[in-house]
């Protein structure tokens, strides 16, 4: 048949007019994957090959379509162009494979590997109906990009224990921090691959409730102490008597301390003005009617010594002794500081109802007048 066929076109090609000269015009199409056939050409000629076939082809390269009256016309099927843009692989590290080292991004369904001349510029081994077109061309105009680690503000509590920070990132050792405050942080990161954005961490101090006892002090006296291990406590300003608004600072910055009972310190009035004169039981109106001085304690005994001399004489004296009597022990006992007056009282009276009888009993016996103290 490739016998019969050449014959044809030898005998084709003898027979055309040698006045006749072929078109000119070159056409040009993309590869797409079918065959290409020129319309009312019978064979083709592969002028890269330099033989004739029946059926239109279908891969990139030169052609000449030839129709039956000999003339023909040139025409090039050229690759398809594919667009690839290069990024860097950011998860790529050292010691992996060089192939993963960037990433290809292009339209299209296509398995190849990127590889690249020893100048730089990026290639690969694909069949010749495909042209890849790389953006950059080159690996020195490839951007590295890194991977960057981003955490938002975050606020604890103090707790008296280690507070943990993690990236989520297995590679990263993360954050550890204890103690209240602000704190501007990040990442400890390899700089090749990575990016670390700060970011700020507040741990607030642990509020702790006080109860106090009451703290006082007598004016002009100094401040008693108003500290502790823990915690200092300041007041208002001012000295005079009255209540002054206590606060507490803390020594240790893990801990703040509010005062929930006793916030008031209180300066009294001096001591010497607190104490009171001891209380004095004062005689009644009926009593300071009755002077102390007519007081006699030991009126009983003189009745009996007057019972015996004359009971007819001193029967009103005895009725008036006991109620001054009566009187005279109420109010002995009304308190140590009349005790003196008291006795030296008793003891004159006592003198003189003494006198008193023994004048009577001479006067008895003499028979003489009568005398009288």
């Amino acid at each position: 048949m490739k016998k019969l066929l050449g014959v044809l076109l030898a005998f084709f090609m003898c027979c055309v007019p040698i006045g006749i000269q072929a078109d000119e015009e070159v056409l040009s199409f993309e590869y797409t994957g079918q065959r290409i056939e020129i319309k009312g050409a019978f064979v083709y000629y592969l002028l890269d090959d330099g033989i004739y076939v029946s059926e239109a082809p279908m891969d990139c390269g030169r052609y000449r379509a030839i129709y039956s009256d000999g003339s023909y016309i040139d025409y090039e099927i050229t690759p398809k162009i594919v667009h690839v843009n290069v990024r860097y692989n950011k998860d790529w590290r050292q010691g992996d494979p060089e192939l993963n080292r960037y990433l290809c991004e292009y339209d299209g369904d296509y398995e190849f590997i990127l590889n690249s001349y020893v100048n730089g510029d990026f290639k690969t081994d694909y069949n010749d109906n495909y042209e890849f077109e790389f953006e950059p061309k080159n690996k020195k105009d490839v951007e590295i990009v890194k991977t960057t680690i981003t955490h938002p503000d975050v606020e604890y509590v103090y707790t008296g224990s280690d507070i943990v920070i993690d990236s989520k990132v297995d590679s990263i050792s993360p954050i550890v921090l204890k103690n209240a405050g602000e704190y501007i942080v990040s990442f400890s990161v390899d700089s090749n691959y990575y990016e670390s954005i700060p970011f700020k961490v507040t741990i607030l101090p642990k509020t702790v409730q006080l109860r106090l006892n009451k703290y006082q002090k007598y004016f002009g006296e100094k401040n008693p102490v108003l500290e502790t291990d823990d915690y200092i406590l300041t007041r208002e300003v001012g000295e005079d008597v009255g209540n002054y608004k206590l606060t507490a600072k803390s020594k240790s910055r893990n801990y703040k301390y509010e005062i929930i009972e006793n916030d008031m310190f209180t300066i009294l009035e001096n001591k010497a003005q607190q104490i009171k004169p001891e209380a004095t039981n004062h005689p009644s109106n009926d009593e300071k009617k009755e002077p102390l001085q007519s007081v006699n304690a030991s009126n009983k005994d003189k009745n009996k010594y007057a019972e015996a001399s004359d009971k007819n004489i001193n029967i009103n004296t005895e009725t008036k002794v006991d109620k001054e009597s009566a009187k005279t022990e109420t109010k002995v006992v009304t308190g140590v500081s009349n005790l003196t007056p008291m006795y030296l009282s008793f003891m004159t009276i006592s003198l003189v109802v003494i006198i008193n009888m023994l004048i009577k009993k001479i006067n008895k016996y003499i028979g003489g007048a009568n005398y009288t103290i």
